[in-house]
């Protein structure tokens, strides 16, 4: 027997609760890839300024002491803000008569919980510093407490207007945040210049820019009202505990490459030598990390949308999501990559000091594990969504286990310096290459999706076909390197056209969602 007419599934027409046909998936995907791909850009070159204008106001000893401690309390941070936001989106989005009690129950689960954080990192700090082999960074840890706090609060905000699909709202919070970070950061680190502490600088501007964005979301968005139907802390914690230890693994993943090496090189150099070293891969690690940072507006635009459709348990609309999702994310990723790949030490040379460029050898390597963390992430968010969390966990847990294993056996027996670089560079990258091919395995079993291999195939071909015409050019100065990026940039997108991987079908889905005058 076939379905009643109103139970047909195409694939520009999804069932939501109600019955009504939602808009054509990708448009819909479209729309807030736009807004919230826009804050992604801005916070990504927002960021990297900061970071690249951080590095020529204080010493690479310094840089290397503010990347340690701020890589140590992002893991704890990023963890909290993105558990809260795709739980209290989760749960929004499922049924938007739920929007103000999630957003009240999730208030006061932060009560505690951003309260037990801020109170472990200012008693735990000693012993943080401790661990990393650090004794003088205590005093910063105790003051970085102030920031899980306040973001706590800020992520339920953000949450509640990612779930109501307000992507535009959410856009603006990540616009204003990464403005008021910049200026608030940099001016901190000049006033702490001067006073002899530029780290503590430079935490002071962090923390003040924090408080702001809070109070700028909670008046946008407004403090949910009381009474009226409530909803489960329990239940909200619950599947946030799930999401939280999967969140946790991932900034594990992305953060403890620095913090080993730190605490490698601590151990074999003299305590400024080892910040140095330290300073030199952070700075690496920021041009690494693009591709991570530009992928991670898929997260954010897929999750509501798959939370949709499996509450729904429309799998034609879910297999859509996936593939869609992972074929551009592959794209746009190996793009990104090649770039990087194609003159490292030209582009350490054109961003930093001559001080800060030990590392060309590692960054290609870091760029292609990035990328294939950046697609475990976009994997696990639709796990994630999918209310399977465990399993992402798993996979994560993969990842951290092999890279960190590796790094053990490899980096202590590097010589310090360019070689030590490389070796924590490659451990990354095999356990982030290893948590993705197993996230595959999984989403092809569990929706029958995932990039398509043909795709796979001819983005592989274009990589290489842009490598080799970026190495054409002859290795010269600065402005021959960029020439070079430039070829390899070009010639990759050549080579998807040429191999019909992008074409015509594309640039109309992409026409058609910038057509669209309904955005939110």
């Amino acid at each position: 027997m076939e379905p009643p007419a109103d139970r047909v599934l195409t694939p520009d027409r999804v069932l939501t609760p109600d019955r009504a046909p939602a808009p054509d998936r990708a448009v819909e995907a479209g729309r807030g890839a736009l807004f919230i791909g826009f804050a992604k850009a801005y916070f990504m070159v927002s960021g990297f300024v900061q970071q690249w204008l951080l590095t020529h106001f204080i010493t690479p000893a310094e840089y290397g002491a503010f990347g340690l401690v701020n890589n140590s309390v992002s893991i704890v941070n990023n963890t909290v803000v993105q558990g809260t936001i795709q739980s209290v989106s989760k749960f929004t989005a499922e049924d938007d008569s739920r929007i103000e009690p999630v957003k009240l129950a999730a208030l006061r689960m932060q009560a505690i919980l951003a309260t037990v954080i801020g109170l472990a990192f200012l008693l735990g700090a000693p012993l943080i510093a401790k661990m990393w082999n650090a004794q003088g960074y205590a005093r910063w840890f105790r003051m970085v407490a102030a920031i899980p706090f306040l973001y706590a609060f800020y992520s339920v905000f953000v949450g509640s207007a990612n779930g109501q699909r307000r992507f535009k709202v959410q856009a603006g919070f990540d616009i204003g945040f990464s403005t008021a970070k910049t200026v608030l950061l940099l001016g901190g680190a000049v006033l702490g210049s001067a006073t002899g502490d530029a780290v503590a600088g430079a935490f002071g501007g962090f923390i003040a820019a924090a408080l702001l964005i809070l109070i700028v979301a909670a008046t946008v968005m407004g403090l949910p009202r009381m009474g009226g139907t409530s909803f489960s802390i329990a239940r909200l914690f619950t599947f946030m505990g799930g999401v939280l230890v999967y969140t946790l693994l991932i900034n594990l993943a992305l953060n403890y490459d620095n913090i080993l090496l730190r605490t490698f090189a601590g151990a074999v150099l003299d305590p400024l030598r080892a910040d140095a070293l330290s300073g030199n891969y952070q700075a690496l690690r920021n041009v690494a990390l693009l591709p991570y940072q530009a992928l991670l507006v898929v997260t954010f635009v897929i999750f509501p949308l798959v939370s949709r459709a499996t509450f729904t348990e429309d799998r034609e609309a879910t297999r859509s999501y996936v593939t869609q999702t992972f074929r551009y994310a592959l794209i746009v990723g190996a793009a990104m990559a090649v770039v990087l790949a194609a003159r490292p030490s030209v582009i350490l040379a054109i961003l930093y000091k001559p001080a800060y460029g030990e590392g060309a050898t590692a960054l290609p390597i870091l760029a292609v594990g990035i990328v294939a963390l950046a697609l475990l992430s976009v994997a696990g968010s639709i796990i994630n969504a999918s209310g399977r969390p465990q399993v992402a966990i798993g996979l994560v847990g993969a990842t951290v286990a092999v890279g960190a294993g590796l790094a053990f056996a490899l980096v202590p027996r590097a010589a310090p310096g360019a070689p030590m670089l490389a070796a924590i560079a490659t451990a990354m990258a095999i356990g982030m290459a290893t948590g993705f091919s197993l996230a595959l395995i999984y989403l092809r079993r569990r929706f029958g999706a995932g990039p398509p291999l043909a795709t796979v195939f001819r983005v592989g071909a274009a990589a290489v076909l842009a490598v080799g015409a970026g190495r054409l050019v002859p290795a010269g100065g600065k402005l021959i390197g960029l020439v070079s990026v430039g070829v390899t940039g070009l010639a990759f997108v050549g080579a998807l056209i040429a191999l019909r991987e992008f074409g015509p079908t594309d640039v109309a889905k992409v026409k058609k969602i910038l057509r669209v005058s309904d955005l939110r």
